[in-house]
This record gives C-alpha cells, structure tokens and sequence, in this order.
C-alpha cells in the first residue's frame, strides 16, 4: 500500500468514527450539498479550471465519454493527503487568499456534487470515488439520500501512477451543464494554464493560449482574439485588440474575479482583480472595499493611458470608449453597480488630471491634429462619425474643449487642410452671425474661402413610392433654413416634406405610435415617425408600440430621419419593414435598435 492510499484509507476511517458520533451532522452536511449544487450548476467547468490552474497545469482536457460521463484531467501538482481531507472537508482548502493561487474557499471541486452521481478520482497512484451508496454502505445507513456525496472516500485501491489528477464524473439525470461548454474568456486571467482540450466522440476544440506581460492571444481553431493588458495595483484591465476579442468583451465589458462573473463594467474592457463575490461566484459584491478598490485601481489605469499618447494602448483605448455605450447612462444608474463605479472613478481620475490635447466642436484631419495638438491627440476623437460620442465623453470625463477660432492665432493657416478650413470658415460665420462676433482679418479670408458655391441640383434616385413630383424648395426653404425656424425635428420634416408635394399633419402629441400622417406626392395614405441622428451611421431605436404599427402597416409606414445639423443636415426615407434592414433587440427597454440603417434609406433631395 502506498504511502497516499494508506493515508486515503485512515482518513476514510476518520471520517467513519465522526459519522458514528454524530450522524445529524452528516444529514445537515447532505442538505447543505444540495443547496450548493443549486448556486454552482452554471459554474463547474470554471471552478474546476479555477484548480487545474492552481495545481500548475499546462493543459486542461475534457473528454465527453458517452453515457452520461465526463472525464477531466490535468498535468499539474498531484495530489497530497493533505489534499484529499480538503477535498472531503466542507469549505476547506490548502489555498490561502491573496497568494499565487486564484480560489481560496474550498467549493471548486465540491461544486461537482451540483451535476454529479458519482465521482472516480485518480492521482499519485491512488484510486478512490465519492459515491452516495458506496458512502452509505461504509457508515450503515439505511438510504444514501441521509450521505453527502462528496464526504467519504470509498473503493480506495493503489494504482500505476501518472502526474496530475484526473476526475470521471458520472451526471446526475437532472444535470443541464455540460463540462466541455468552456466560455473562452475564463482562459484570460489563468496564471498557467495553455491549452484547454474538449472533446467527444464527433468533435474536438482546443483553446490555445499564449501571454506575456502585456498581451495574451486565445486561439480557436483559425480565430484568434488579442487582449492588450494593463496593471494597476489591484486590478488588471484586458483590452480587446481586435473585432474577435471584442466580440468576446462586449460593448459594455465584463468583470472578472480572475474567472469571468455577469457583471458589466460600463467600458468594452474586462476588469479582473481579487474582489469578494457572492456565494454563486456569478457576482461581485460591489459594497465591499475590495471590489471598489480594483475598480479604482482599473480606472487608473485606464486613465493613465487615455491621458499619454505615446502609450501602446492610447489609440485602441479611445476608440473603444467612442464605440462602446453612452457612459452618461452607466453614471446615472440607480443602483452602485461595477460599472458606476468603475466610471465615477474614471471621471475623478480624468478631471484630476486632464490631458493635453481638448474637445474640438469640429471634426479634424489627422494633418490637423497634429497641427493643433503637436503632443499628440487620439484621432477617433476627431473623426465625423464619432463627434456625438465625442461630446458625451466631454461631458462624462470633463475634457477640455478648445476654441478653434483662437487657437487659429496660434497657428498657420496653410499647415491646416482645405477640408478643415471650410468647416471653420462655416463654424466662424455661424458665430459672427448668431453671437455678433467680429472677425480678424484672417478668419474673415477663411469664412470667404467657406463660401458655399453653386451647385446643381443632384437628381433623386428615390424608389417609385418616395417619388418627388414637386422640384426641390428655393434655398430659403432648404432642410437647414427649416431646421433653423422650427428647431423641432417632426415639424422641420413635415415642413419639408410638404415642400416637396407631401400631404403631412403632425400628430406627434397623440400618443399614436408615428409624427406625422397624410398622403405622398402619389396620394397613397402614409404614417410618418420622424427621428434625430447626428450621422448616417448612428443607432436609433423604435419601441414595441411602434414597431407593432410597423408590421401591419408594411409599406405603409416610413422612417423620416433627419441627419445632422445646419448647413449639413439631410432628410432621409426608410421603410423599417424591410426583411434585409439589419436591426437587433436590445434589452434596455427592449426597443428594436437600428444599426446599418443608411445603406437602405432614400435621400430626400437638397435644395
């Protein structure tokens, strides 16, 4: 008998004498093992990774055996007695928190006992199972329904020995988890682990990950998902550096204790530190100073990136936070969750200490960045299509916003681009006739040089129902001058749109699902829900109640979207119904939120 089987045999003899002396507390055992089977069914891959990688394993592999029996094994640490009473012990463990290892209460292994009837465990030459009539036989009690599963070590035998451990699981009926559906991100934050395998008898899929100090690659087959990693004390922030790990991040992010939790963290980042969860382990517990210090440490080091131009991270961070969700909703929420958290703390850190480069009111130019800000500034910032997430941010991080018009003292005109001096000579006329502002002599040559040219008129290329009988209003009754007197979006479109041979009332304030109803130039009866974007490629959102009159209105009812603003705003047409418009259902008022809408609307004519 070998020195770990003799030590298995005597602890099985311990725990038999304990049984006789008090078998109530083996019933209250029994109870308590039901009620954590309840909490951890979702999680038991997790946690069992959670170990393999805290024993120093390499590789993971799950193989699905048929039947109803899952094997699970790794090359790390094999086990030691001391291991094995923590195994058969209620909340024990030989881990310490705060140490190299990422568990520390003594569930992982345990939470087999929410998918499993019986458990074969081999290591260091030791054989032995957990097995409720095996256990019951040992203690001679009538029914195994009165025996924790996972408490008494039974079929104790000596073996040939093999590194690692490994685990062969026999489900329960009732078991839903699955052991081989493994989310690739519990990959990210594992100290040792590089290959996790899962296999069955018609399929196999191995994750392959690869990190250094600042960066780790998980491989699926052919894809590939980059994270870029940031450290600040507590905390570690991931960073997608690709569409694939974006996709895994989410828009709104994820946090992590070590293993992934179903918090989200308001940033399309994923934030891991040592936080305190609830007993599920599915949630951080955000009132705890643990967890609010790792959000205040991630916002840090986020902050310390978005504030340095020349850091690897600072194109790819400021992109992100455009791209991701509106950051003024995440800070108004009701409720302290990791993503008010984390932002709150991401505006201290950004007003503390505010960047160099500001907010401009126009779009710039990569050449004019340069110009404008020569210590460097994120270009996504600056890009027309992010200028409305631009402004949000300057809101909710308390950006600086410059005058360009004074900083045009500062600079050489010529060094900026063509594009960039005809949007400022229109921003200048606009403040010389709105605010009576007298120009210099250089910003009266570029509000001259902005000076809008004949044009002529673009020919409709409207589908047959949007057709304009009617030609295009004088430049008087444009969309901008429209816009300009009515300051409404639904009057403005009705204006218009009457201009060009539409039949529109405003019904906007009956409640009745559109803005506007009547006829179009060809007479056929038309209901109008008029929308305010400020770019052709921003979301916008219907709700149930108008997306009903939609559907039994196909055809007849119509987007009229108006884009932008000033001289620049566009009216445009969309038919919601079609079946090739791209649009998803998102959860915050479960609205339908439109997201490619521009490739299939008609552009209303210009004057």
């Amino acid at each position: 008998m070998t020195g770990l089987t003799a030590a298995v045999t005597a602890l099985q003899d311990t725990l038999v004498r304990e049984h006789a002396q008090a078998p109530g507390l083996f019933r209250e055992i029994a109870r308590m093992e039901e009620l954590l089977a309840d909490t951890y069914r979702d999680r038991v891959p997790y946690e069992l990774l959670q170990n393999s990688d805290d024993a120093g394993s390499t590789s993971v592999v799950v193989e699905d055996l048929g039947d109803g029996r899952f094997r699970w094994s790794n090359d790390g640490r094999s086990l030691d007695a001391a291991d094995v009473e923590a195994l058969c012990r209620s909340a024990n463990s030989t881990k310490s928190r705060g140490g190299d290892s990422i568990g520390y209460r003594g569930i992982g292994f345990k939470s087999l006992a929410a998918i499993a009837s019986r458990i074969e465990v081999r290591s260091a030459g030791v054989r032995f199972a957990f097995d409720r009539a095996a256990a019951a036989a040992l203690l001679g009690e009538p029914g195994k329904d009165a025996v924790p599963l996972i408490r008494i070590p039974a079929e104790v035998c000596a073996e040939a020995s093999a590194d690692g451990v490994a685990f062969t699981v026999a489900c329960r009926p009732d078991a839903t988890a699955s052991l081989t559906v493994i989310d690739p991100l519990s990959a990210l934050f594992l100290r040792n682990v590089t290959r996790i395998r899962t296999s069955s008898a018609t399929a196999r899929q191995d994750i392959l990950i690869g990190r250094d100090s600042s960066r780790v690659v998980l491989r699926l087959g052919a894809d590939e998902a980059a994270f870029g990693l940031l450290r600040h004390g507590a905390a570690t922030v991931a960073v997608p550096l690709d569409a694939r790990a974006l996709a895994m991040t989410g828009v709104r992010g994820r946090l992590a204790c070590f293993l992934p939790l179903q918090d989200e963290v308001g940033l399309p980042v994923i934030v891991s530190g040592d936080i305190l969860t609830d007993p599920s382990r599915t949630h951080a517990v955000t009132a705890h100073e643990s967890t609010q210090r790792v959000l205040t440490d991630a916002a840090r080091a986020i902050a310390e990136r978005l504030r340095s131009p020349g850091d690897p991270a600072f194109e790819r961070l400021w992109q992100l936070v455009l791209d991701g969700e509106d950051l003024r909703s995440v800070m108004v929420s009701a409720t302290a969750s990791a993503g008010k958290l984390l932002v709150t703390s991401l505006r201290e850190e950004m007003t503390a200490r505010r960047p160099s480069f500001a907010h401009s009111p126009l779009p710039l130019e990569p050449r004019d960045i340069a110009v404008v800000f020569p210590g460097g500034a994120p270009s996504a910032l600056y890009e027309p299509r992010n200028q409305a997430a631009a402004r949000a941010l300057k809101a909710v991080l308390g950006l600086r916003s410059i005058d360009l018009a004074a900083a045009l003292a500062e600079v050489n005109p010529a060094e900026l681009t063509d594009t960039l001096r005809a949007r400022l000579g229109e921003h200048l006329r606009e403040l010389a006739r709105t605010h009576g502002r007298k120009l210099t002599e250089a910003e009266s040559r570029l509000v001259h040089e902005a000076a809008p040219q004949e044009e002529t008129p673009a020919v409709p290329d409207l589908a047959e129902k949007l057709r304009v009988t009617k030609a295009p209003p004088r430049s008087e009754d444009s969309l901008a001058s429209v816009l300009k007197r009515w300051r409404v979006a639904e009057l403005a479109a009705k204006e218009y749109l009457n201009q060009l041979g539409w039949t529109l009332r405003d019904v906007s304030g009956q409640n009745v699902g559109y803005d506007l109803e009547g006829a179009d130039p060809q007479g056929k009866p038309v209901r109008i829900e008029v929308k305010k974007v400020d770019r052709p490629d921003a979301r916008f959102a219907m709700t149930n109640n108008e997306m009903s009159l939609m559907l039994t209105e196909p055809g007849g009812y119509l987007l009229a979207i108006v884009v932008g603003d000033g001289r620049q705003a566009r009216l445009m047409l969309l038919d919601p119904s079609r079946d090739d418009l791209p649009k998803e259902r998102v959860c915050r008022r479960w609205d339908w939120e439109f997201t490619d809408w521009s490739r299939f609307a008609e552009r209303v004519p210009d004057a």
